[in-house]
């Protein structure tokens, strides 16, 4: 994530659906107060035939939506540029966050296709493994509340970098929330030297910003963070890439399956 004070490069990619117009609302409410640059990006099916067809289609939609989006945006603050490309939806998003030198991803999560199995959708759950930039998802239900309560589950096993830290205490102070680490086991064991370690580094590098060590013990994560939420009244989980035990429970599930949380609570991934 970018420093504070210094312009921000997003990309919102969108289908056109709800689901990627809600995502975007959420995100230009999110910055509202920060100088952003906001990257909207469809990128158009590569196997596709109707090549000029399929870009005019997409260039209409994505100037209405750009429309309505410059409707609810800052003018002093905020600032918007588009793209259409014809690739493979990876190598697309890759593309312009290099191009753009793109800092943060805000993603649906879930696209046009609803009859989907899983709660994340395709490219949201490709964005999230494989392309090592902070990404923002926003549920389809969700609508913008300023975050007072920000939720960081962890185990302690991972050490945390800089860009880790940065990027945690951007999105704290970004939006005046109070960071509450939540540290979860299924048991109650001792933690190992390792352990101690990586907790008390955290506390040390989070010692400029609101924050509050939490211990969950519970046979579900999903059960302990969802308890946690509603507790601490969380408006936003805040994530580790790079945490996978932590990451698979938390966001790959069954749309049958899911915990209520997930519906209506963005989540901000975040990548060294």
């Amino acid at each position: 994530m970018q420093k504070n004070g210094a312009m921000i490069n997003i990309l919102l990619p969108t289908d056109f659906s709800e689901n990627s117009w809600n995502a975007m609302v959420y995100g230009v409410n999110f910055f509202s107060q920060s100088e952003v640059h906001f990257h909207v990006s469809h990128i158009l099916d590569e196997t596709g035939t109707d090549v000029e067809f399929n870009n005019k289609k997409a260039l209409t939609e994505v100037q209405a939506f750009l429309t309505r989006l410059r409707k609810i945006a800052h003018p002093k603050f905020h600032k918007f540029s588009f793209s259409i490309q014809q690739t493979s939806f990876i190598s697309g998003i890759r593309k312009i966050i290099e191009d753009g030198k793109i800092h943060l991803v805000i993603m649906g999560t879930r696209g046009a296709n609803l009859n989907q199995q899983s709660l994340v959708g395709k490219n949201s759950t490709a964005v999230i493994s494989r392309i090592k930039c902070p990404i923002l998802v926003v549920p389809e239900e969700a609508t913008y509340k300023k975050p007072e309560n920000i939720a960081f589950p962890t185990d302690f096993y991972v050490t945390y970098k800089t860009k880790i830290l940065r990027g945690l205490k951007l999105i704290s102070n970004c939006q005046q929330s109070k960071l509450k680490v939540l540290y979860y086991a299924k048991k109650p064991e001792a933690l190992t030297d390792s352990q101690k370690s990586n907790r008390d580094f955290l506390k040390e590098q989070l010692s400029d910003i609101h924050h509050g060590f939490y211990y969950s013990i519970n046979d579900s994560l999903e059960d302990a963070l969802q308890l946690f939420i509603k507790s601490k009244e969380v408006q936003l989980i805040m994530m580790m890439g790079k945490n996978l035990n932590f990451f698979d429970q938390l966001l790959f599930y069954p749309v049958s399956e899911a915990p209520k949380y997930f519906k209506k609570i963005p989540f901000f991934v975040l990548h060294e």
